[in-house]
Parts: C-alpha cells; sequence; structure tokens
C-alpha cells in the first residue's frame, strides 16, 4: 500500500449548517484502500511510536474530518487502512491550537447619577455625572452627539472638566443632549454610560404681564378737517408700538406718546385721510421683539355722518 498523502491543511467553519476545525487530505490512490484512521495526541512526541497517541476515529474513504473545538492545543496525524487491514505510513502532523478566548466583558457602572446646574431656561447651565463605582473610571463627555472633552476626575461635567463642579456655559437655544461614556481609564473598554437632554431656553416663551395701563386720546376735529390720535402708558418696560390704519400696518413708533399719523414722541401730527370710518389699531411690543404685550384701537369717522 502506498503512504497516505499529505494533510493539507486544517480549516476553521463557522456556519449554522457546520462548526469547529476540519482536517482535509489528499486521497489515497491504492486500489484496495479500505478507509482512514485519525489518531489524537495531546503531547509531543506525537506519532505511532510516541506511546501519546489515541485512535480518535475509523472512516471510509473520504477525505476530511470534522475534529469539532478542543478546547487545548491538540495534535492530529493519519494512515491509510487496506481491506486486509494493513496500516500505511503515518502523514505529516497537524497541530489544531485552540483561538484565543474573548475577553470577559467588565461589569457595568454600579450607578450613574446626572444632576443640571444653573438654570438652562433663563442663562447659564451645567451638568455634572457621578458614579460610585470604585474602578478608575474616565468619561468621553459628548454635546449633541459630538466629543466634547475627556474627564478623568470625579465628579465628571460639562461643559468643563475640573473634577469638583460643572463650569456653566450657554450652547444656544433648544434641545442639548449631553452624553458620559464611561471607560475603565486609559482604556477603550466600555463600562457603561448616561445622557440628559436639557432644554436651554424656554421651549414655549411664558406669556408676558400685559401693559399696565393703555390711553388713547383725539387730536383735531374728524368732522371738520385734521385729525389725529395719541396712545399712552404708564408701563415702565421699554416699549414700542405698531401703529396700523384700517388693517395694515402704517408705521412703528418708539417713543411716548406714541401717535397717529406721526411719530414725533411727543404729540400727535394731524392729517386727513378720507371721509368715513377709520381704524386706528395701536400694538404694543417689547423694544426690539415680537413679544407682544398688548394692543387697543379707536374707530374714527372722518367728515360728517
Amino acid at each position: 500500500m502506498s503512504r497516505v498523502s499529505a494533510i493539507i491543511g486544517v480549516l476553521v467553519l463557522w456556519s449554522s449548517m457546520a462548526w469547529g476545525a476540519t482536517l482535509t487530505w489528499d486521497a489515497n490512490t491504492d486500489r484496495d484502500l479500505a478507509g482512514y484512521r485519525i489518531y489524537q495526541c495531546s503531547l509531543i512526541p506525537c506519532g505511532p511510536g510516541s506511546g501519546h497517541h489515541t485512535l480518535l476515529a475509523n472512516l471510509g474513504a473520504v477525505t476530511s474530518f470534522n475534529i469539532g473545538m478542543p478546547t487545548v492545543t491538540q495534535y492530529y496525524f493519519i494512515t491509510a487502512v487496506d481491506s486486509a487491514n494493513n496500516e500505511s505510513q503515518s502523514s505529516n502532523l497537524i497541530t489544531y491550537t485552540p483561538p484565543a478566548s474573548a475577553p470577559p466583558l467588565p461589569t457595568p457602572l454600579k450607578t450613574a447619577d446626572l444632576a443640571i446646574a444653573g438654570n438652562p431656561v433663563t442663562g447659564q447651565w451645567g451638568v455634572a455625572s457621578y458614579t460610585d463605582d470604585p474602578r478608575d473610571i474616565m468619561a468621553m463627555v459628548r454635546l449633541d452627539g459630538l466629543d466634547h472633552h475627556v474627564d478623568h476626575d470625579k465628579y465628571y461635567s460639562f461643559p468643563g472638566d475640573n473634577g469638583v463642579a460643572v463650569t456653566t456655559g450657554k450652547f444656544g437655544t433648544g434641545s442639548h443632549k449631553v452624553e458620559f461614556v464611561f471607560y475603565l481609564e486609559g482604556t477603550t473598554t466600555e463600562v457603561g454610560r448616561a445622557s440628559i437632554t436639557v432644554q436651554e431656553g424656554s421651549a414655549t416663551p411664558l406669556p408676558l404681564p400685559p401693559l399696565k395701563t393703555v390711553k388713547l386720546a383725539i387730536a383735531g376735529n374728524p368732522a371738520t378737517g385734521s385729525w389725529g390720535i395719541a396712545s399712552y402708558t404708564d408701563d415702565p418696560r421699554d416699549i414700542m408700538a405698531m401703529v396700523r390704519l384700517d388693517g395694515l400696518d402704517h408705521h412703528v413708533d418708539h417713543n411716548l406718546y406714541y401717535s397717529f399719523p406721526g411719530d414725533n414722541g411727543v404729540a400727535v401730527t394731524t392729517g386727513k385721510f378720507g371721509s368715513g370710518s377709520h381704524k386706528v389699531e395701536f400694538v404694543y411690543y417689547l423694544e426690539g421683539t415680537t413679544r407682544e404685550v398688548g394692543r387697543a384701537s379707536l374707530t374714527v369717522h372722518e367728515g360728517s355722518q
């Protein structure tokens, strides 16, 4: 009988149908081939006369054998057997080394508490995070999905990294997500994360108190000639008025007294706008904003009714 051909390799198979390591070899070409014997050793030297080998499997005329996934290093050789039970010389030796075990998952953080400092609705704010985990932990602090800074000390804080308290800052009206991703110090081994969403500025501005008082007065004589309207409020805030005539914006008046048709800050500059009814309206805002605080109007009949 000819010597069995050499094993050509060890293949690792990972699938739902096959798993483990597979020995493959070239077929023996003897006409009276009956099959193959697979031998295994846990020590070397490993061969027919070593005393370390054990018979693992008797096979037919196949050219592969799945050895599974041994947990320790093993050594393999094969022989061919004919119909008279004569056995060939052994093949070359193949070594199987188990793949390195995946490192165990780290223990997650015990706790991760978050606290907001300052007042996000009205001004500056920040976020502090604390964990009572006894390990040496660092935190990647992120703002709105982007890395902001790495904090190595308790307390972990945003936007400052000072290890003691929050350094407050202002980041623009709207929602902000502040996230703390915790790692074992000096590694990329994540052990937990925590986040909080902060609304900076009021999402729905609170209604402003209305004007204290509003007075309207007609100047001139709408029935016979020129006329105008003056408006006054004793509200202590800085107020401006959008003055409107018959539903259309006419002008903006920034000073007491608010007046129509002129903006002179003191009194009405009178004018003539055509016979019939005219509605003059004053819409009041906080100066330089669109925050309305009140409105008042008069309907004036110009010319004799």
